[in-house]
């Protein structure tokens, strides 16, 4: 008896436990979705990046928390809502591609939610309207009709084909073959993303893996008068392409003009790099995180192959020439003047200013509506002139209007112009609307989360992407000029302060700080980034608008400049 009753009052403990887990799940997903409806509903707050990025973050952490509960599909689909809506304002193009990769990821992983055609379509809408890539949503489209057959997005999904591709719509309409029984590769790696960048001479394409792949690779040769050019594929063998990585995608490089990607066999992935030229060219892996690595050039290029052999036995783990590099990143205090410098006697030919954002990309939007890409680009304008007037060099601006530049196309034209030095203006922006100040950033890892949530906002990325890219960092670190990069920085940093300090009130110094910013990847010059002021400050926002504001951080900037040059000069004489 005395068991008996044991028995069911654990079973009622058992059975009045479970609900809780449930409530305390559907509560978290209703306060995010409270949290996204006041976002959506404030004028002011909406305007701030990190505020969406909490809530996009919010929505998939649910998702990952709570896979099985019943609003798990909706927490994902609302992270592609709100991607979108941080779109409208944006205007970039990344956001957008988060949302539909978003989206995409709604029918990867839940399939049988009622959410996941719709998703679809949202997705295949982004890709039509604002990506303008007809293909994948022409591919998305089909796919709706092919899996959700008897869902409410098929008409809207058949009258889309008919408008983008009527053989795309009869294709997508015919009955699934039955599926042939293969057997899978044992343990296959997985291409989880293709990067590429301008180098000084040279572009480069690097493949993540999960692991180490069999590869192999071949040319093909271009025929001008059939407008076809020439072409390096790889092979990666037990290789199977991750869903977020695109078809197709258009490359803004000089060498490189598409990368394309499929799978011409079982676990077989193929890579295409499509090229405006081809003469030399050289690929290797790496372990740790595992890579292959592609080097292209346009013209005849004497490759080190002897450390980049791809079937060369790998020696044992041991400091090679970017740990070096890495070991001497000097922290964030004024550098020890100890390096060998590129620019002889500190004369400076050649600086390429660079405005941040523009066109679509709007950057960081202050209370009263004023936009950071036109005063930084106002900024960039006086600097330019100023750096000709008083420094007697060549000065290049990356945009002179209001045009939208991809981030990776800046340092690239500086590579290719082989500037002396790279300069990126910015407007910082915070949550907090009294943060106030200046201060200058150089590539390197992140030391906090306040470098970390600026280089976040300027890339345009979210905080893990910004630990993603810590890891590109490895292979870029050994040409990018670290020590130089910190002095300019902080002799910038200085003048810039000083100069405003003497004609305005309550100037803060935030000193120099280290940062994975995109912008400045892959420089093979000193490059830094210089945030003028708080443009999300109303009283900052005033000044960024005045001309006389705008006057005083670029003869600051060209002082510091000066004062970098002179600096080098007094160590080449030593």
């Amino acid at each position: 008896m005395v068991l008996r009753i044991v028995a069911v009052f654990l079973g009622l403990l058992i059975t009045a436990s479970a609900p809780a887990f449930g409530d305390q799940a559907s509560l978290q997903f209703q306060r995010i979705r409270g949290d996204y409806s006041s976002l959506m509903k404030s004028t002011r707050d909406k305007l701030y990046r990190d505020n969406w990025l909490r809530i996009i973050d919010e929505f998939q952490r649910f998702t990952n928390d709570y896979p099985s509960h019943r609003k798990s599909p909706a927490a994902l689909y609302m992270a592609g809502r709100a991607c979108e809506e941080l779109h409208r304002i944006s205007f970039a193009k990344t956001d957008a591609l988060q949302a539909a990769e978003i989206y995409d990821y709604v029918d990867v992983k839940f399939p049988q939610s009622s959410l996941a055609d719709d998703a679809l379509v949202l997705s295949a809408k982004i890709y039509d309207s604002i990506l303008k890539d007809t293909q994948e949503a022409v591919n998305r489209y089909a796919k709706i009709i092919k899996k959700y057959p008897f869902g409410d997005q098929v008409k809207p999904a058949k009258e889309a084909l008919t408008r983008l591709s009527p053989y795309a719509l009869e294709a997508a309409s015919r009955p699934e073959p039955e599926p042939i029984a293969q057997t899978q590769p044992k343990g296959p790696s997985r291409l989880t993303e293709i990067r590429s960048e301008s180098r000084s001479g040279y572009s480069r394409v690097v493949l993540d893996l999960t692991g180490p792949a069999d590869f192999s690779y071949n040319t093909l040769p271009g025929n001008t008068k059939k407008k076809v050019s020439p072409r390096l594929y790889v092979d990666l063998r037990d290789t199977t392409p991750s869903p977020k990585i695109r078809s197709r995608q258009d490359v803004q490089d000089p060498i490189l003009k598409r990368v394309r990607t499929g799978q011409p066999g079982t676990g077989q992935t193929r890579v295409v790099l499509d090229l405006h030229a081809l003469q030399s060219y050289r690929i290797f892996a790496l372990q740790n995180p595992a890579r292959i690595v592609i080097d292209i050039a346009a013209k005849k290029i004497a490759w080190d192959d002897s450390a980049s052999s791809p079937q060369s036995p790998r020696p044992p783990p041991q400091p090679d020439h970017i740990s070096k590099v890495l070991g001497k990143i000097p922290a964030e205090k004024s550098p020890a003047i100890d390096f060998a410098s590129t620019i002889p006697n500190g004369e400076l030919k050649l600086i390429v200013v660079d405005p941040g954002h523009g066109g679509k990309d709007p950057g960081a939007v202050g209370p009263n509506g004023v936009k950071e890409k036109n005063v930084v680009l106002a900024i960039a304008k006086i600097l330019a002139k100023r750096l000709k007037d008083e420094l007697h060099c060549k000065v290049v601006l990356t945009r002179n209007n209001d045009k939208f530049l991809p981030l990776e196309e800046r340092t690239g034209l500086a590579n290719r112009l082989n500037a002396d030095l790279f300069i990126s203006i910015h407007a910082n922006a915070s949550p907090n609307r009294k943060a106030n100040g200046i201060e200058t950033y150089y590539l390197n890892f992140s030391k906090n989360n306040a470098a970390a949530s600026v280089a976040a906002r300027e890339n345009g990325t979210t905080l893990k992407e910004v630990s993603d890219l810590e890891l590109i960092l490895f292979d870029l670190m050994a040409n990018s000029k670290i020590n130089e990069s910190s002095l300019l920085a902080n002799k910038v940093q200085k003048s810039v302060v000083r100069e405003l300090t003497n004609n305005y009130s309550k100037i803060r110094d935030h000193g120099v700080r280290q940062g994975p910013f995109h912008v400045l990847v892959g420089a093979t010059m000193p490059s830094i980034l210089v945030e003028t002021a708080y443009i999300s400050n109303r009283k900052e926002e005033g000044r960024l608008i005045s001309r006389n504001y705008q006057e005083r951080v670029a003869k600051g900037i060209v002082t510091g400049v000066r004062n970098f040059a002179s600096t080098l000069d007094m160590v080449a004489k030593r």
